[in-house]
């Protein structure tokens, strides 16, 4: 009883926003008021608890039901699994290159650079810098290095000590994102992961993932494929593919050697039906799946007749046992500024993206992620001009998030934001709050035949 005490206390201090107005306000009339807390004392007030949340499921299946149907998932999505936030440089990296004498000074040299500022800036122990944009100075250095050495201007950077530190940076942030190789004693040594450890023992590591992939799987088969989107490197949604046994089309072709193949995303799978129906069935388990800013086991390769573009899929064993291609690692979209075009294949990955979420009728639900990849959040709100278009955004701590704070404050009743410790917790949005279509629609059977019989039985009673 005291968990569920907890839970409810975490619920009652979560928010769900429709064009700016908390509608948990409506759903519990006590919600911000001295009384609230005084729900926890009453067990008959879980029942009203749970019929808050279905509410809730109700409204936002309405929008799983469309046929446009987007998910964007950031960093927030992987946290529990052990990886690293890298909005700024994470101390482990840091750590791995200031212990090596050839690129440390260099390192320092970079970061006071990128500053413009005499004394590195840090926030706890961490460098006050967004590793992804550090890294992208970093290349355009590189390029700016080769260039001037090709027309006899010399080079602004010592060649060999940039690749040295860029190829360091990428090989720490593959381990950082490696999560099948971060080790068990991470899991048992956060006491706020006790519920998690009890849901990796019986459903395995991915288990919010996989909670999350079979509750999206059971739209109507009528509608459109499901698109997720990610600016995560690392592999959860793959391996809780794969354990799932869902197929997902990630934009590769082939078996043996996956080369990137876009044309791919237009692809479906479908199957024969009986011979007297003389038609074919579409598969049912079928995702697409978009990795934006790239991922740890996309490796540049050289172009040939079979691989035009370039880019090949390995498996993570090979990159683990060859620490070298780590250097050739495909990761975050290599321009400085949102005004410079983006190389391929990321700016085939961001057409698709915009192709998809500014299609009539389309909801696009952001979990996880914090709004500070430029290049989305303008395809967001190109999106936002069609009238027809749904934000839904899971956000633990929106107040603290300037741009999400910017879209609440719009009171669009077309952005629904669903913010706090448990409405926020991607967690608890996959296992308790993603809307469960077989199971909505039993109950909802449920109550409606309860209704029927005890109002046809004190109608009896009447007479």
């Amino acid at each position: 009883m005291e968990e569920k005490a907890q839970e409810i206390i975490r619920f009652c201090n979560s928010c769900y926003y429709v064009g700016g107005n908390d509608w948990l306000k409506e759903f519990c009339e006590k919600k911000d008021t001295e009384e609230c807390m005084l729900c926890i004392n009453f067990k008959d007030k879980l029942k009203e608890y749970e019929e808050i949340k279905d509410k809730i499921r109700i409204h936002l299946q309405n929008y799983l039901q469309l046929d446009n149907v987007s998910f964007l998932f950031g960093t927030g999505a992987s946290l529990h699994l052990g990886t690293t936030s890298i909005r700024r440089f994470p101390k482990a990296i840091e750590d791995k290159i200031n212990g090596d004498d050839s690129i440390s000074d260099l390192f320092k040299e970079l970061i006071k650079q990128y500053q413009k500022s005499e004394e590195i800036r840090r926030n706890k122990s961490e460098i006050d810098v967004p590793l992804e944009d550090f890294l992208n100075f970093l290349l355009a250095l590189q390029y700016i290095g080769e260039k001037s050495k090709d027309m006899g201007m010399g080079k602004p950077w010592k060649t060999e000590q940039l690749s040295t530190l860029i190829i360091t940076i990428k090989q720490a942030l593959f381990t950082l994102c490696d999560l099948d190789d971060i080790k068990e004693n991470w899991f048992t040594s956060n006491p706020e992961n006790t519920e998690f450890i009890l849901e990796m023992e019986s459903y395995g590591k991915y288990c919010y993932h996989k909670r999350f992939i079979k509750s999206l799987l059971q739209r109507p088969l009528n509608l459109r494929r499901a698109n997720i989107f990610t600016t995560n490197y690392d592999l959860a949604f793959e391996n809780a593919f794969d354990e799932l046994g869902v197929y997902y089309i990630d934009g590769f072709f082939g078996f043996h050697k996956r080369a990137f193949r876009p044309e791919s995303y237009d692809y479906d799978l479908y199957y024969p039906g009986t011979a007297t129906e003389g038609k074919v069935r579409r598969t049912e388990r079928v995702i697409r799946y978009f990795k934006l800013h790239g991922s740890i086991t996309w490796v540049n390769d050289e172009a040939s007749e079979f691989n035009q573009y370039g880019l090949v899929e390995k498996p993570i064993e090979i990159i683990r046992d060859k620490p070298e291609l780590t250097g050739n690692l495909m990761i975050y979209p290599t321009s400085h500024k949102k005004g410079y075009t983006l190389d391929f294949p990321y700016s085939e990955l961001f057409r698709q993206f915009a192709t998809t979420i500014t299609q009539p009728q389309s909801v696009l639900f952001c979990i996880g992620y914090s709004f500070y990849d430029e290049h989305i959040n303008d395809i967001i709100k190109q999106a936002l001009a069609i009238p027809s278009f749904t934000l839904v955004i899971v956000d633990w701590d929106g107040t603290v998030n300037e741009e999400i704070k910017k879209l609440k404050n719009l009171c669009d009743p077309r952005i629904i934001i669903l913010e706090g410790e448990y409405l926020g917790d991607f967690k608890i949005f996959a296992k308790d709050i993603m809307p469960n279509f077989h199971d909505i629609d039993i109950r909802e059977k449920v109550v409606t035949t309860l209704k029927k019989l005890y109002r046809r039985e004190a109608k009896e009673d009447e007479e």
